[in-house]
């Protein structure tokens, strides 16, 4: 076992329904659980998860898979045949909502990888004259 299988592990139990719906093969799978454990500094070589690691892995994890079932329904669209309305685009808000969810929940646990970036407005001087300018921290 190593971290990477424990957090696909993880992954097929939390989000169940996620993989039984949209299906990803088993290498979107493990690129799903090696980008949430990435973003934590966490080596998915790894002899095992950590048990201290495996609340931040789940915040982590969901943030990815929403952000990939997000990506996976814009491309649904809405139509209308046979005398029925079909809203596809249905699916793409509820993703969108659960992705900021997961994203608000991350930040709130204090995961750094998901902290909104400070942003600083202000002056620097270029040459001899002054110039507003926007950064980010």
């Amino acid at each position: 076992m190593t971290a990477l299988t424990d957090t696909v592990d993880m992954l097929r139990l939390r989000h169940a329904a996620v993989v039984s719906v949209f299906a990803p093969v088993t290498e979107e799978v493990e690129m799903l659980a090696g980008d949430a454990l990435e973003a934590l500094s966490i080596d998915p070589a790894a002899a095992d998860l950590e048990a201290a690691s495996v609340p931040s892995t789940r915040l982590a994890l969901d943030v990815y898979v929403w952000r990939w079932v997000e990506a996976r329904a814009a491309l649904g669209f809405d139509f209308s045949a046979d005398g029925g309305s079909y809203s596809r685009s249905q699916l793409a808000k509820q993703a969108t909502e659960m992705r900021r969810r997961a994203e608000d929940a991350a930040e709130a646990a204090g995961l750094a990888a998901f902290a909104m970036p400070l942003i600083g407005v202000g002056t620097m001087l270029l040459g001899d004259e002054w110039s507003d300018c926007v950064s980010v921290y």
